[in-house]
């Protein structure tokens, strides 16, 4: 997302960052109507030391590590079982792999601003050859309520635009994006991190013919789905089935990918029923993991589980179309920013805080006055001695 499409706002202290970001949460306060909810909106902030282009996480970015994104995981697992005795899920997994820096599809957040802010003026260690304090730094506003326009964008993007009505019921339901690592949407997404790359590939293919099948269905701004779907889950004898849909989420369930997909997650959750609601894997989710350690409590650690796109997309004459890794990318890019924090209700552009690199030192020194240390920030013996060997 390139500034033109942002609102920039540039921090030069810590002081002037505390302004902003306060300034910036009585903003939202003060705009029910943005909710249409009195549910409160919740703001979680990631910072990054270098100007990336896009705040994709690293398995996106690398081609070949979202190929074998299920190897990645089965490999560290195979090499570290000991390390998982106490996970309870995937999602558990997922989080302790991103913890040790294996690539995955979560993104880092937080819910402390000042933790963002070191973050995103880091100086860069021994093990990179980048000199961070040379390029500016970055932090980005999230939220658990969506942004319609990009929603609309990113179902523009297959031509899925009708399907937007659906989301409209939930637009005040703080719960759709916010979710438990017990919740059974994360346990489906993290479970299908886990399948093969034929499976994976199979499911999400599935999944783009059964919202190519919805937006035929939904037309004039009409949602047909969610009830279709509470007939399912409450076992209603006669269901309604316009436009062959429910024929088409039998369909989906049928496929042995998908079969496959229910054996990975009755693994970790023997009595889940074969159900799943497709529009939930469309949209970004923020997750509030276990406390494992002192790390996550300090950093007040929270994850964006980064949705799956399928490799193949629909063109407009409804044909589909092989999608090279830069598309994906930018489709990916556009899903996370379902969730990022609009400026007002009346500019719809996302908000951006930049450091410039010539204010980086003097805010980590800030910082430092204020007790967010590295030894803080990373609560183990290795940093702890590193920030005690800098005194001296």
């Amino acid at each position: 997302m390139s500034d033109t499409t942002e609102t920039i706002e540039k921090i030069t202290s810590l002081s002037d960052y505390i302004n902003k970001v306060e300034k910036l949460q009585l903003n939202q306060e003060s705009e029910p109507n943005q909710l249409n909810s009195k549910k409160h909106m919740n703001i979680y902030y990631r910072g990054q030391n270098q100007d990336f282009s896009n705040t994709l996480p690293s398995l996106v970015r690398n081609e070949n590590y979202l190929k074998n994104e299920n190897k990645l995981i089965n490999d560290f697992i195979t090499k570290y079982p000991e390390l998982f005795g106490d996970c309870q899920n995937n999602f558990d997994r997922l989080a302790l792999m991103q913890h040790h820096q294996l690539p995955t599809r979560l993104l880092d957040l937080t819910s402390n601003p000042l933790v963002a802010l070191y973050f995103a003026v880091e100086q860069s260690n021994g093990s990179t050859n980048k000199d961070t304090d040379l390029t500016d730094g970055k932090i980005f506003p999230f939220t658990n309520f969506y942004n319609p326009v990009l929603l609309q964008q990113s179902l523009a993007d297959d031509h899925f635009e009708n399907i937007l009505s659906e989301f409209t019921p939930i637009r005040a339901n703080n719960r759709q994006f916010l979710k438990s690592p017990f919740s059974d949407e994360i346990e489906i997404e993290s479970s299908l991190a886990r399948l093969n790359g034929e499976d994976r590939n199979s499911v999400l293919s599935q999944l783009s013919q059964f919202y190519k099948d919805l937006s035929k269905v939904d037309k004039n701004a009409s949602a047909y789905w969610g009830n279709l779907y509470a007939d399912i889950v409450n076992g209603r004898g006669k269901k309604r089935n316009k436009g062959n849909l429910l024929n088409s989420y039998k369909q989906f369930n049928k496929y042995s990918s998908t079969k496959r997909l229910y054996h990975e997650i009755k693994k970790d959750i023997g009595d889940f029923e074969d159900q799943i609601n497709p529009l939930e894997l469309f949209v970004p989710k923020i997750v509030a993991p276990r406390i494992i350690d002192q790390r996550i409590k300090n950093q007040r650690g929270l994850f964006m589980f980064v949705p799956f796109v399928d490799k193949y997309g629909f063109t407009e004459e409804r044909s589909m179309e092989l999608l090279d890794s830069e598309e994906i990318q930018k489709r990916t890019q556009t899903r996370i920013n379902i969730l990022r924090l609009l400026s007002s209700s009346k500019d719809h552009r996302p908000v951006t805080f930049v450091i410039p690199c010539c204010k980086k030192k003097s805010i980590r020194a800030e910082l430092e006055r204020m007790g967010i240390t590295e030894s803080f920030i990373y609560p183990d013996p290795s940093h702890i001695a590193h920030e005690i060997s800098k005194y001296y």
